[in-house]
């Protein structure tokens, strides 16, 4: 009786064991799962507050940061306000390129430590800026500004006859005179347009200059470019040109001498008669004159 008591004993102590140490596994991956994985490592990374336009100087109030992913922050993303602003936060730093709200402030879209603002650092990579004389008619009466988008037309004489053609399309605005701000207060007029424009581009201006008149037309936001447009030409316009001819009425007037043949608005040349008496008779087909 005893070695069978002390069968069961030991039988109950590693039931009890197995049973402590399954409940104990379980334990151990319930808390394994409920702990979040730790995410990517961030870096704080200075971004625009609200849109910075072209001109603008960069200040703290414009400013705040925004965790960044470490592998992933743009090159020339400022992580301390000392890098931007310098160790008093008192550099003056001009903004380039226009800054969206909650874009990272990149070294190339500023200007350096002391750096005046510059038509050449608001260049695109490979651009060129050309200006060339407007009027308030070609200029569209004032309302093209810095960072619009127009096509140019070229209207000149060729063989004797008007022509106008759409030599460039898309191209941006980077200056009306000497305004190169975006946020134009109303319409205002100037004599002297400056383009954005590549090599060949800037060749097809400084051509056109000299071939004829250069006019703009604005285009809207977000417009595609459609295909080369025909140019149009003076004889086209033709019917358009036509004055409306008035009815012509024609009287016959026999006079002592002479008759004549009167047109209204007009009279033909008189051809002598032998003298009679003055009369007066009704043209062929024609209403007789008072």
């Amino acid at each position: 009786m005893r070695i069978v008591a002390i069968l069961v004993l030991v039988f109950g102590i590693a039931l009890a064991g197995g049973a402590i140490f399954f409940a104990s596994k379980y334990y151990d991956e319930l808390q394994a799962s409920m702990v979040r994985p730790e995410g990517p490592k961030t870096v704080r990374v200075l971004v625009a507050k609200q849109a910075l336009k072209y001109g603008a100087i960069v200040k703290p109030d414009n400013l705040q940061w925004v965790e960044w992913p470490a592998g992933a922050v743009p090159p020339g993303a400022y992580t301390s306000v000392e890098e931007l602003l310098g160790e008093k936060g008192d550099q003056r730093r001009i903004v380039m390129r226009t800054i969206e709200p909650g874009e990272p402030i990149l070294q190339g879209k500023i200007s350096k430590f002391g750096e005046s603002d510059r038509m050449a650092m608001n260049l695109g990579a490979g651009m060129r800026a050309v200006s060339f004389s407007i009027n308030a008619v070609s200029g569209v009466s004032g309302f093209v500004a810095a960072g619009d988008h127009v096509d140019i037309l070229l209207t000149r004489t060729l063989e004797g006859s008007l022509i106008s053609s759409v030599v460039l399309q898309d191209i941006t605005i980077i200056a009306v005179d000497q305004r190169t701000n975006y946020e134009a207060r109303g319409p205002r007029l100037g004599s002297t347009v400056t383009v954005e424009v590549d090599t060949r581009q800037a060749q097809i201006i400084a051509l056109a200059k000299r071939l004829g008149e250069l006019s703009l037309t604005l285009r809207g936001f977000g417009e595609a470019v459609g295909e080369d447009l025909k140019p149009v030409t003076a004889d086209e316009l033709s019917d358009f040109q036509k004055p409306e001819v008035a009815p012509v009425k024609q009287v016959r007037v026999r006079r002592a001498g002479e008759v004549k043949h009167v047109i209204i608005g007009a009279e033909t040349e008189a051809i002598a008669k032998p003298a009679e008496e003055p009369t007066e008779e009704p043209a062929d087909e024609a209403t007789p004159a008072n």
